[in-house]
């Protein structure tokens, strides 16, 4: 007898010409069935049972039959054990892929993979958000002064104030280093300026206290809108560029202050 089985695939298993008692005995239909998902009991159950119902009796003890059906069942189950495990460590896999191991948000793979199905959205459906790209000021100068270890301790917090303070339906990653971006999703051009301004008021505000020292924490942001249309690399491209500017708007004001 021979079983084939593919997962979500059609399933042929046919009966071939067997000896019992030293008679020939022609195969049954064929038993042709649909296996959904990774119901394999299921399957093999309908199997055993179309097997014993068509038995004829020459010479084949029921109970052999029955000893059998159960030692399948068994080895479907541990079978289907084994492959749930294997479905949840794939799932756990994929998600390492796209995840930032320092701050738990999406790495820059897992950000463009959501800006690019975000934004085929937009085409879809016709709407309109917001970009925001964020760049760390004086990242640099933390590190060298308090040493590397502090450093990710202030990534780690500028994630978790971003985290608290977007909606369950925008996208936050890391991108690298000190960058960040966020997808303001179904945002309006006025709407989605305004809550960068409240981030970026939020960052340039925040204080870490690590080992009784504080930390000033600042940022700079570039806002881009999105429309129906527009690509994720360029738009990208086009966010930096503002955060860049901003950046050194900053830094000749910063100047500007030292030599007044």
């Amino acid at each position: 007898m021979y079983f084939g089985y593919i997962t979500g695939c059609r399933v042929t298993a046919q009966r071939k010409v067997r000896q019992v008692g030293g008679t020939e005995h022609e195969p049954h239909d064929d038993l042709e069935m649909v296996a959904g998902g990774s119901d394999l009991i299921s399957l093999l159950s309908a199997l055993v049972n179309s097997v014993e119902n068509g038995a004829d009796g020459s010479g084949v003890d029921a109970l052999l039959r029955h000893d059998a059906a159960e030692r399948a069942l068994a080895a479907a189950a541990g079978v289907e054990r084994r492959l749930a495990l294997l479905s949840d460590q794939v799932r756990r896999l994929q998600k390492l892929v796209v995840t930032d191991e320092l701050t738990g948000l999406l790495n820059r793979r897992g950000f463009e993979s959501e800006l690019n199905r975000t934004l085929a959205l937009a085409r879809r459906h016709d709407e309109t958000g917001m970009i925001l790209y964020v760049d760390l000021d004086g990242f640099k100068a933390i590190n060298d002064t308090f040493g590397h270890a502090v450093g990710d301790e202030v990534l780690r917090h500028v994630a978790s104030l971003l985290v608290q303070n977007i909606r369950s339906t925008d996208v936050i990653g890391r991108l690298g280093g000190d960058e960040f971006a966020i997808i303001l999703t179904r945002a309006s051009v006025v709407g989605g300026h305004s809550r960068a301004r409240v981030l970026e008021a939020l960052l340039n505000e925040a204080v870490l206290v690590v080992d009784g020292r504080t930390i000033s924490i600042a940022a700079s942001f570039g806002a881009l809108p999105y429309r129906p249309g527009d690509e994720g690399p360029e738009l990208l491209a086009r966010a930096d560029a503002k955060m860049y500017e901003q950046k050194r708007q900053r830094q000749l004001h910063s100047e500007g202050r030292k030599i007044a």
